[in-house]
């Protein structure tokens, strides 16, 4: 059951990346057909009209090529150019997308991976919810990420600040547990919203590249003692150099009514920042996750890290190890030890 979830899930996937292209570019060249045969003179022929939007779907793939050509360039010696440029190469990268008025981008790393926890999954508020029942998870699940962002607003402020709408969804879906019908553990809805500002000040050599600030809502859509929920602004700094990419996220958690709040303890265990860190080596990509509560007697938080390589043109190899709290949200305070494995379709850079 397991081993024909997981086929299933990398054939589909992979399926699906490439169709989409295919299809988009398909439906560009014929809305431009259309919109030629609406606006055209009586005297032009329909190959003409075929050719001028061939030429433009043509120019349009070759545009896509070369920006993903600048992304990683290779230098004499095999390593990647870089040169404290990965964010801005990103953003380019992105507006192209965006003007191309396909609009959805990647945000977060989108990834399926088979997932192992070392140690026995919580399930203490799944038998306060469910009195009786047997709930007995699996330690193996498979776990995946779905997360694009979309560009509201450009330029706000003369040439700078941009406006995106974001949102990530995560799960976990006991695939190989027939003893309880193979059910999702948890599944966490991440919606933000946030302003973005391109910066090139430096420092010591490491360039501050973005500044923004944003609010963030993070929920798995559960109702009674399964429900988790919380709701942050946060600010972000953005700072590269060489093939280095770091960022760090403090956030300040906005307050609930103790009748509301399904976790008032969360930043006990999830902290009040996220520092990240991206390298970048050739084909290769290896990240760093780190979270902290900063506190001296119950010290809690997490650490993440990944490896993603080459495997295949519409996606990539992925290894993730994670270590501490808040994996998920419905077992935010118990202590997770996993290592998965599996397939990455984007990636942060």
């Amino acid at each position: 059951m397991l081993k024909k979830s997981i086929y299933f899930l990398i054939i589909f996937s992979a399926s699906l990346s490439a169709q989409a292209n295919s299809l988009q570019v398909k439906k560009d060249y014929q809305q431009c057909l259309l919109q030629a045969i609406e606006s055209a003179a009586d005297t032009v022929t329909i190959l003409e009209l075929k050719a001028g939007c061939q030429s433009i779907s043509n120019k349009y793939e070759n545009e896509l090529v070369q920006s993903e050509q600048s992304i990683q360039p290779e230098l004499k010696d095999g390593s990647q150019q870089g040169k404290g440029q990965l964010v801005e190469q990103r953003l380019k990268e992105e507006s192209l997308f965006a003007h191309s008025g396909r609009g959805l981008t990647g945000h977060k790393p989108n990834y399926i991976i088979y997932s192992y926890n070392t140690k026995d999954p919580e399930t203490q508020v799944f038998e306060q919810q469910f009195p009786g029942e047997n709930i007995d998870f699996d330690q193996g699940e498979i776990k995946f990420q779905i997360s694009t962002k979309f560009l509201i607003a450009e330029d706000l402020f003369g040439d700078n600040g941009n406006l995106y709408a974001a949102y990530t969804n995560r799960s976990f879906w006991q695939a190989s547990n027939d003893n309880i019908s193979s059910p999702f553990r948890d599944y966490n809805h991440e919606p933000e919203i946030w302003l973005s500002f391109k910066n090139d000040y430096e420092l010591w050599g490491f360039k501050n590249s973005i500044i923004s600030a944003g609010f963030v809502h993070q929920s798995n859509g559960r109702a009674g003692s399964l429900s988790r929920s919380w709701n942050r602004v946060y600010a972000n700094f953005v700072v590269e150099k060489d093939n280095f990419v770091f960022s760090f996220k403090p956030w300040y958690r906005i307050k609930e009514d103790d009748d509301d709040d399904d976790n008032p303890d969360i930043e006990k265990y999830l902290g009040h920042f996220e520092f990240q860190s991206v390298y970048k080596h050739n084909d290769h990509s290896f990240a760093l996750m780190f979270r902290n509560n900063l506190r001296t007697g119950e010290n809690r938080g997490a650490s993440q890290l990944d490896w993603t390589f080459p495997l295949h043109k519409n996606f990539k190899g992925y290894l993730q190890w994670f270590n501490g709290y808040g994996e998920s949200l419905i077992d935010y305070n118990h202590n997770v030890n996993a290592i998965g494995l599996g397939i990455k379709f984007t990636d942060w850079l």
